[in-house]
C-alpha cells in the first residue's frame, strides 16, 4: 500500500483526507460562481421568471453570500407568494445568515 490507511481517513484527521474536503469545496464554491453567472444572463432575458430567482438564491447559499441570498429570493417569493418552497428556502437563508452574523443588514445612517 502507498499511503497508510489512515491518511485518506477523514475521521482519522489523514492529511489527504482533509486537502481533499478543501478542494472539494473549493470546487463546489467554483461550480456555484460560474453558476450565478449564467444564471444573472438567463434573468437578463426573463427577469419575471421566479424559478431562476429561486435557484440564484440557492446558488448565492452555496457560496456563502448571505444578502445576495435573500434579497433573491425575496424577488422569487414577491413573483409567486403562493410557493411553499421559496417560503421554507428563505427561511433557512435567513437563518444561516443570522448564524454567519450576516442577517439582518446593517441599517444605512441617515444623512450619508
Amino acid at each position: 500500500m502507498w499511503f497508510p490507511g489512515s491518511v485518506w481517513k477523514p475521521d482519522k484527521g489523514g492529511i489527504l483526507a482533509h486537502w481533499w474536503k478543501k478542494f472539494r469545496d473549493s470546487c463546489t464554491y467554483l461550480t456555484a460562481s460560474f453558476a450565478i453567472v449564467l444564471v444573472k444572463r438567463k434573468l437578463r432575458r426573463r427577469p419575471h421568471d421566479w424559478s431562476l430567482w429561486l435557484t440564484l438564491g440557492r446558488l448565492y447559499t452555496v457560496g456563502y453570500q448571505w444578502p445576495q441570498a435573500v434579497d433573491s429570493l425575496k424577488r422569487a417569493r414577491k413573483l409567486n407568494p403562493q410557493n411553499e418552497v421559496i417560503a421554507q428556502v428563505l427561511a433557512n437563508a435567513k437563518e444561516k445568515a443570522r448564524q454567519n452574523g450576516a442577517w439582518p443588514p446593517a441599517k444605512k445612517e441617515k444623512g450619508k
